[in-house]
Formats: structure tokens, sequence, C-alpha cells
């Protein structure tokens, strides 16, 4: 092809000559679909009809370029480098002839009015895709799904509140799907979408396309979303100025139960804690809930049910949890059956294989756990240690979640910008059960453990009360209960103070000497959850006034019988315990021995003293093992080294599963404490525990610890 006679080719406005009749060069939809696939060769092959008529293909060329000004530039260019190829135009006359387009198109987009940023996003209903419309382009593809925002959430935990949008995707295949999506991610729309409907969720590239999708969904269904307040916890919530008591199936009041207040626990399991509204069952059947529950307490001794029933109790009153109660039995024993029925109070789906948590979670989930179930049962099924680590992973995992809850305190948390996060403490009153009971003295003393033999249970009232749990008795009775008591919050501003007055006044009553102080706490705190329920159940006449006191009495006196148990249990494990049995076990498993204070050598009997006999020529040698932890004096008087001792001790309570979590020098003032030590160093104001001893042949400081507590199956427990 050749140029003409001037070798300028002249504009759109210049070509005023018709070009040959060329069949279907003027074809109206070859300049609409540019962008379909295989549109150049088509347009190559109009160019290729005018043949020797030139003119007619510099006229379609420079049409082509105008309808291509509207396009990407991606579009224009695959044009450009097709018809240049060809030889049709030149790239110096393309360019100029794409300028003026472009500068037409821009000025007659200006002279347009401005599309409402409303009207610009269209859900076309008929091929169920997203367009976004342009003055002159008309509509751009934009996604193949329509997305619409249908809900407007602030989700409330008791600590602080989240925003979630709820957007519901659509495909054109009809297939619909919902996603919850979190303020901070709602740019991510590629993400929220897909997890919505998959990988048929297609947002097509250009510039700003997820803003664009959000945009639209935003604007789709700004006529239609619904505002909800969802909370994320149980318990007493101040809504209306009335105070309620918040499960997943509403809040109850004093007024009864309001199911339009939407709790979502954002999990299958902790959503089954779900109260029935106790306006919907006359006064008989309340009566004979209460009862049934009460009935409990001849399943097992009454040192079993009394601190189970009465962590049932107490669990939904306004003030934090004071101890955790641990049911302690062998495989078999039907532990997590009573358990389930305790938590069964707070909803028939919360049996035996439903129960909200178990041991093998993390210490962080049961921690989010233990807040979010504030004012109801936390049970916490199987703590069993099976493999060799399992005891150290179970122990610190049980003392922060159970020392936690017994002090209502967290571990405190920052924020990505270092701003500290919302305390959340638990809130919940945890009742867990197990095969074993976490070591730690000041731990146990913060539990209230009940033992439960195979034998204790009475299974044909088990299977009785298992009935009466699924069909909801329980979970009457316990409604009833929470509308009592949020009278009682109502009417009374600081019903709060009066209940830890009653705690207050019980523990005063349990206190006793040589008992560690957080065990007549803790089993206060039971004992004010079983005299509130009794309170209840005289007033709705379900039991008389005077079966009420005989049974607190019987409950009292129970739960005195526990306390002692209990104080036993925690001088067990007391620092000064521990070390001697780790230090007794060390010695008869051949880790540590003792020697002679004059010699070094093997004492008298020292084969207690972690020595072996070993042949040697025509006799037998004593050989020591292990580290040498300290010396025995001639009259029998054990003096420890008290670096090496405590070294060994900790090493062997570490492998036990007990670990001594105490310094050396408050070791030594434990023992000192718990009467150990044999003489101490009083010399002047300050006490010294350490004292000063010849050992072979040089003065050195010893621990001088009773030689009674040694004896050779002193480490059999460790």
């Amino acid at each position: 092809m050749t140029d003409d006679a001037s070798g300028a080719i002249p504009t759109l406005g210049d070509l005023d000559v018709e070009p040959a009749d060329t069949e279907g060069c003027d074809d109206p939809r070859i300049l609409t679909d540019l962008a379909a696939e295989g549109a150049v060769g088509v347009v190559l092959e109009r160019l290729a009809r005018f043949g020797k008529d030139e003119l007619g293909q510099r006229r379609f060329a420079h049409r082509v370029i105008d309808a291509l000004a509207r396009h990407p530039a991606a579009v224009r260019q695959e044009y450009r480098d097709a018809i240049v190829a060809a030889g049709y135009l030149r790239p110096g006359d393309w360019r100029t002839a794409e300028a003026e387009a472009r500068k037409r198109v821009d000025r007659e987009r200006r002279a347009l009015p401005e599309i409402a940023p409303e009207s610009r996003y269209l859900a076309d209903p008929n091929d169920g895709c997203l367009y976004l419309a342009d003055n002159l382009a008309g509509r751009t593809l934009l996604a193949r799904f329509i997305p619409r925002v249908v809900a407007n959430i602030t989700r409330d935990d008791g600590a602080e509140k989240t925003t979630i949008v709820r957007i519901q995707v659509t495909l054109p295949t009809g297939q619909v799907g919902e996603v919850d999506v979190l303020g901070d991610r709602l740019h991510r729309a590629r993400e929220w979408a897909a997890r919505a409907v998959g990988a048929s969720a297609v947002i097509l590239p250009m510039s700003r396309d997820e803003a664009h999708v959000l945009t639209a969904a935003q604007i789709l269904g700004a006529e239609e979303w619904e505002t909800v307040v969802e909370y994320a916890h149980t318990g007493w919530r101040r809504i209306d100025d009335r105070w309620r008591f918040l499960t997943t199936s509403g809040a109850l009041g004093a007024d009864g139960l309001d199911p339009t207040c939407h709790v979502d626990l954002g999990n299958p399991r902790l959503n089954g804690y779900r109260l029935p509204d106790p306006d919907q069952a006359d006064l008989d059947a309340l009566r004979a809930a209460v009862r049934a529950s009460l009935d409990l307490r001849y399943l097992a001794p009454l040192t079993v049910m009394a601190p189970l029933l009465g962590a049932a109790y107490r669990a939904p009153l306004p003030v934090l949890p004071d101890t955790s109660v641990f049911v302690a039995g062998q495989s078999g024993s039907l532990k997590t059956a009573i358990s389930a029925l305790m938590c069964q109070h707070y909803g028939p789906d919360l049996d035996a294989k439903g129960l909200p948590a178990e041991w093998k979670s993390t210490a962080n989930a049961l921690e989010v756990t233990a807040n979010a179930l504030a004012g109801v049962l936390f049970v916490i099924d199987d703590y069993a240690p099976q493999a060799a680590d399992d005891p150290r992973r179970l122990a610190a995992a049980a003392d922060r979640v159970l020392r936690g809850a017994a002090n209502s305190s967290d571990r405190g948390r920052l924020r990505p910008d270092g701003t500290p996060r919302p305390a959340r403490p638990p809130r919940a009153q945890i009742l867990t059960s197990g095969e074993d009971i976490p070591p730690g003295q000041s731990l146990r003393a913060r539990l209230t453990v009940t033992e439960l033999t195979r034998d204790d249970v009475h299974r044909d009232r088990l299977t009785q009360a298992q009935q009466l749990a699924a069909d909801g008795v329980y979970a009457l009775a316990m409604a009833g209960y929470i509308r009592w008591l949020a009278g009682q919050y109502d009417t009374q501003p600081g019903y709060p103070t009066t209940v830890r007055r009653l705690i207050v006044d019980l523990r005063q009553k349990l206190a006793a000497d040589g008992r560690h102080l957080r065990v007549p706490e803790a089993a206060a705190s039971l004992l004010a959850g079983w005299t509130t329920w009794l309170r209840y159940a005289t007033s709705v006449g379900a039991v008389t006034n005077d079966d009420a006191q005989h049974l607190v009495a019987t409950v009292f006196a129970a739960m005195m019988h526990l306390a002692d148990q209990q104080a036993a249990h925690a001088h067990e494990f007391s620092p000064a315990q521990l070390y001697v049995r780790a230090l007794s076990a060390a010695l008869t498993g051949g880790h540590a021995h003792l020697a002679a204070q004059r010699t070094g050598l093997a004492p008298p009997d020292a084969l207690n003293w972690g020595w072996q006999p070993q042949p040697h020529g025509l006799g037998v040698d004593e050989r020591p093992r292990g580290t040498c932890i300290g010396w025995i004096s001639d009259d029998g008087e054990i003096y420890l080294d008290p670096g090496a001792a405590y070294e060994v001790a900790r090493d062997h309570a570490n492998r036990a599963g007990t670990p001594l979590a105490t310094t050396k020098t408050t070791m030594h003032k434990r023992l000192d404490e718990a009467k150990y030590l044999a003489s101490t160093d009083d010399k002047g104001k300050k006490k010294n525990r350490l004292v000063n001893r010849k050992v072979l042949g040089k003065d050195r400081r010893v621990v001088h610890i009773r030689a009674d507590l040694f004896t050779p199956t002193a480490g059999d427990d460790q």
C-alpha cells in the first residue's frame, strides 16, 4: 500500500469520500465488539476486503481508532501492532489519529453530566454479574457475582466491641453464600468472596477493582441491611436498665426471656448454653424441676455431690468465682457423666458428648472460653496425662487456667500498636475432672478436690437423672433460679456486695488453724451457691424452711469434711514435702548419695544412702551413685550441701511432674517453716538457716535437716 500524493493520511473529519461498497465492512457489530476474542482478526479481514481502495481502508482504520479510544491501553496496543504490521497505517499516523480520538472522547465525557456514585454499580439480574458504569464506554464487567451487605453486626464480648459486616454473594448459577468479615478486612474483596462461594467468585482485574466491589456491596445493600447487636458471652448484662442473663436462647430477666437478644458464642458446642423461658412452665413444673435438681445429691456420697452442685448453683451469682472444683477418679468411675449432669443445668445439649472443652485444648483457648462463659458452669474434661511429656504440659495449662480463675486475673496482652488490650479474666465457674490431680500446693489450695470411685455412683439413679437432663428439667430449674436472681439484682443495687458478705460469713465459720487460707474461702464460695439456691427453692415452695435448714447443715458438714481433706492435700504438695520426697527418691533411685562427714567414704548403712555394693577382688566395695548431696555424721545427723541438694531435688521433681517452683533461699525458708530443720544459726537478729559444720576437715555452710525425714520408703510416692 502506497501513501497519497501529499504523503500525509487525512484525519477522519477530512475523509468525505464514500468508501467502496464492500459487503460487511460497515457492520456496526465489528466496532462494538473490539474487545471480544478474535476481534483483531475480524478487523484485519475487513480491511483486506477493501483491496486497492486505500481511502476506504483509511476511513475504516480511523473508525476503528475512534472506537478504540474508549478501551484500555492493552486493547489499543494489540490493534496498533496488528494494523501497523499489516501496512495499513504507519506508526506515526496511528499515534496522531489515536491522540485526536482520545481528545475527542475526553471532550465528550466532560460535556456529559457526572454519573452519581450510587448508579455506577449495576447488578444485572439477567446474567447475575456486577458491572461498572461509564458515561461513554457504557458498562464494564467488574465481577461474575453480585455482592450485597445484608447485616452490620456489632459483636460485644463484654470487654470490647468489634464491627463485623455480613456480605451475601450470589453467583450467576443462583448459588448464594454469606460471609462475616471483620471491619479491617473489608478491603480484601477477593478473599471474602472466595470464602463465601469458593473459586467461582471472579473479580475482573482493573484499577481499584476490590475497592469497587466493596463499594458496590455497600451501595446495593444500603436500603436493606440489618443492624444487629450480637453478644459473644453469657452471663449478666444491663440491658434497657434491667439486669438480664445471656445465653444463646436470649436474655433472661425478672420479666422472662427476651428471644430477640442475639447471643452467638462462635462454637456449636458453646452455643449449647441455652436456657428455656421459665414463664412457659407452670409453678408445679418449676417446683418439680427444683426438687429434681436437689435430688441429685443422692447420686453419690455428699462429699462428692455437695461441691459439684454447689458449683452449679454458685456459677450465676453476680461475683467472680473463687475456686474451681476438681473431680478425681480412675477411668470408669463415671466422673464425666456426673459432671455433664451439672453442666446440663445450663442447657440440655451439654451432655457427656457435648461438653464444652477438654484439657487437650491449649491454655490460650481455655482462657478465652472461660472468659466468654461468664456466670455459667464451664466443664473441662479429661485431665489425664498420657505421653511422657504430658504431666508437665497439662500441669502448666492447669496452673494458668485454674489459678487465673481463682485469682480472677488474666495475662495482660498488648495490641500490635503497643496499647493494652482490655482485661479478660476467667468469668466461668470451672468444674473439671481427671484421673490425676494437678501438682503444686498453691494451686491445690485454690481447688476444691473431691474423689470418686467406681462404686460411689448409684447407676439406676444416674440413668433417670440423665433422662431428666435431656428433657431440660435441670435447665428449667436453673432458668427459674436466674429469673429470681435477676429480680434480686434489679431491686437491690448492692446485691453483689450482699453475696460477698455471705461468702465472708461462711468463710469465717470454716476457718481453722493449720488450713491454707484459700481452703475455707473456696468452700465458702460453694456454700454460698447452696445457700442462695435454697433461698430460691423456699421462695417458690419447692422445699420448706425446715427442710432447707436441715439440708444447709448437712451440706455444711460435708464441706467441712472436704475442707479438712483439702488441707491435707495442700500439705502433701507443699514445697518442703516435695523437696524431701524428691531427695529421698534420688537416693533410692541411684541419682544421689550421702557420704560420711569425716572421711567422705561410705557411711554406715550405706545402701540406704545411695551407695551400691560392687565385687572387688575377694571382697565387696561400696561405690557411690549419682551426685553427692551431703554428709552423715557418726551419730546419724544429716548435713546437706545447699546447692547440690537443691539442684538434685529440683531436677528430680521436674521429671516426676511435680516441679519445685521456689528458689533455693525460699526453699530453705519453707523447710524451716515446716520444722524440717534440725538446727539453725540464730545468732544476732537475723536468722540464718545454714549452719557451720566440719566436713572433711574444713568448715562448710550446710543445711542441717532432720534425719528422720529420710527413710528407705520416703521417695516411693515420687
